[in-house]
């Protein structure tokens, strides 16, 4: 049986339907959200989009067109669900498909912003997948990698144009690597941590798709407690909006 709830992120107004015995978006989907900068007109894509949280969310940022691609069926329908409830079909575009075939719906080099919350584990024998289809596949790399996102970021994106990812500070290195083999550039930078004596579990970067240099910026860390163990006065405004 399902467990479908309606949410909303920050005060983007924007309703965004979840079955959360499938998947729910979290604190990352909210962060980078709040992270991204999307264009004010053009193309926006949400690559990995689960239920379309992020995507569905930035219409109210932009007047850009918005496509959500995502793989799973499940998941797709309730993005489905959200554009219909929320009155944003002229807008908002899904693709239920594998992001590999993302250039049968969107041609390369015409994108102008691109978010992401891509899987963030590898798939190893030790690796510890969860009951949950659904959610093993969002979260574990079973149907894309890393290498896969990025290189479909770069398919995608516009020369100068920028992508917004939330990763693991523990691939940091592998994520810049494959990043500078596919001319993907960090411009901006910033660490999260739960308060400020634990090491970041979050690292969120904005990625310029450029072949000259680029300077990186990076930003104070959030941390999302303060020594009261209540949410920061920041973390509290970009949750509750």
């Amino acid at each position: 049986m399902s467990d479908i709830s309606q949410d909303i992120i920050s005060n983007s107004g924007i309703i965004i339907n979840q079955d959360k015995k499938l998947y729910s978006f979290n604190l990352d989907t909210i962060l980078l959200y709040n992270f991204a900068k999307p264009v004010k007109k053009g193309k926006v894509v949400d690559l990995c989009a689960g239920n379309g949280a992020i995507g569905l969310s930035l219409s109210a940022k932009t007047h850009a067109d918005i496509y959500l691609v995502e793989i799973q069926k499940a998941l797709a329908d309730l993005a489905q669900k959200s554009i219909s409830d929320n009155n944003i079909g002229k807008q908002v575009h899904l693709v239920n498909d594998d992001l590999l075939n993302v250039q049968k719906y969107i041609m390369h080099d015409s994108v102008d912003t691109i978010v992401c919350n891509p899987p963030y584990f590898k798939v190893t024998d030790k690796t510890a997948i969860k009951d949950n289809p659904v959610l093993a596949i969002a979260r574990h790399e079973l149907k894309a990698n890393l290498q896969d996102v990025l290189i479909t970021i770069k398919i995608l994106l516009k020369e100068n144009s920028h992508a917004y990812l939330v990763y693991r500070p523990e691939r940091l290195s592998e994520l810049l690597s494959i990043m500078s083999q596919q001319k993907l550039q960090p411009k901006r930078m910033r660490f999260v941590r739960s308060t400020k004596t634990k090491d970041a579990n979050l690292v969120l970067i904005d990625i310029i798709k450029t072949v000259k240099e680029a300077s990186l910026k990076v930003e104070p860390d959030l941390v999302i407690y303060d020594d009261d163990q209540k949410l920061s006065k920041e973390a509290n405004s970009i949750i509750n909006g």
